[in-house]
This record gives structure tokens, C-alpha cells and sequence, in this order.
């Protein structure tokens, strides 16, 4: 090694470059872009830390100047306490926060999905809706008691796809109970989707 060459300091050796999704994930934070794109878990109360800080940023703001928050779904679903933190704090969002189905929206996602304030749908994306499933354990009063607080909570999604839509309570009953699939007609029909995406601007 001689004079001119260039040694570069340990610490920038060994700097490793942020991975492509990291970056991309970093660009979409800054235009209030959001993908639900895996499982419903703890993981996703990322998005209420995200919806907090901008409309505290926003707070003063009318909301036709806010800057609306996207979330793009494509999710399979999943936890149900975070499904209902999630929809709790997106509709007391001052901020619009608009959700797009980009191909699925099951089970939990669809529910948080119902929770947006405008609400699109790619031409061939498609949502289920069903009673979800639970794991139960203990001794006999605690799986009862499990058991009832489970009901509870499915009644009061039921109940939340009712206010949320142009469903019956009737319909709701029937198609409830297993997995109902709804995809584009239907979902525009009966309110799950406000509008279909034929523009890929509304994707930017």
C-alpha cells in the first residue's frame, strides 16, 4: 500500500447500506403512505403512532387542508385487539385517512378497511368478512368467561359493518357466519368501497 491510496476510516468499512424496502418505506412515511400488507399484530400499532403525530402536525388545520393519510391494504388479517385499536383511532382521525384494497383485505384489515373515512378498491381486489376463530384456555369459568367476552366483541363488529355500510342487520347475520367474500360490484353497491381506483394518480 503507498502513500495515495485511500483508507477509509473502520466505523465507513463496515457501513452497511439501508435495504431497497427500508428506503421505500422511509418515502411513503413522507408523502403519509402506509402499506397493511402482512398479518394484523402488534406490529401494526405503528400506523396509530404515525396517525397521532400528523394530526398533532395538523392540529389548527381545517381538515379540507390537511394532508390525507393512505393506507394501502393487502392483508390476510389478524389480531383482533389491534384491529380494534387501529379502527378506533383512524375514526377519530381529524386527518382523512383513506383506505385502498389493492388486492385483499380479510378478516381484521377489512374491518379496520371499513373504518377509513374514504375508502377505494382496485378493479379486482376483494375483502372477507367472518366470525375470525379464537384460542381458548383455563379451567372451565375461564373459557366461559373467554368464550362470552369473544362473542362480545364479534357482535360489536357486526354491529360496526351495520353503521359502516348499506348491509341489513339481516344480511349481515346470514353472511357472517362464514367466509363471505365481496368483491367489486357488491362492494360498491352496499357501501364497503366508496369509489373504484381507474386512475393510478390516486395511487401517488
Amino acid at each position: 500500500m503507498n502513500e495515495f491510496t485511500l483508507q477509509l476510516p473502520q466505523p465507513l468499512e463496515n457501513l452497511t447500506l439501508p435495504s431497497p424496502e427500508l428506503l421505500t418505506y422511509y418515502k411513503d412515511l413522507d408523502k403519509r403512505i402506509f402499506w397493511l400488507e402482512d398479518e394484523v399484530t402488534e406490529d401494526s400499532l405503528e400506523i396509530i403512532r404515525k396517525i397521532i403525530e400528523w394530526n398533532r402536525e395538523d392540529e389548527g388545520l381545517e381538515v379540507k387542508d390537511r394532508k390525507p393519510i393512505k393506507i394501502f391494504f393487502f392483508s390476510p388479517g389478524g389480531d383482533l385487539d389491534v384491529n380494534y385499536a387501529l379502527i378506533d383511532v383512524i375514526r377519530m382521525s381529524k386527518t382523512p385517512v383513506y383506505g385502498i384494497n389493492i388486492g385483499r383485505c380479510c378478516s381484521a384489515a377489512a374491518y379496520i378497511y371499513l373504518s377509513c373515512h374514504h375508502r377505494y378498491m382496485m378493479p379486482h381486489s376483494h375483502f372477507v368478512f367472518h366470525q375470525g376463530s379464537g384460542k381458548f384456555q383455563g379451567t372451565y369459568a375461564e373459557i366461559v368467561s373467554q368464550i362470552q367476552d369473544y362473542q362480545g366483541q364479534v357482535d360489536e363488529l357486526a354491529k360496526f359493518m351495520k353503521e359502516r355500510t348499506l348491509y341489513t342487520e339481516e344480511e349481515i347475520t346470514d353472511n357472517i357466519v362464514t367466509e363471505w367474500y365481496v368483491r367489486q360490484e357488491e362492494a360498491l353497491e352496499k357501501g364497503i368501497c366508496h369509489e373504484l381506483i381507474k386512475d393510478i394518480s390516486v395511487l401517488l
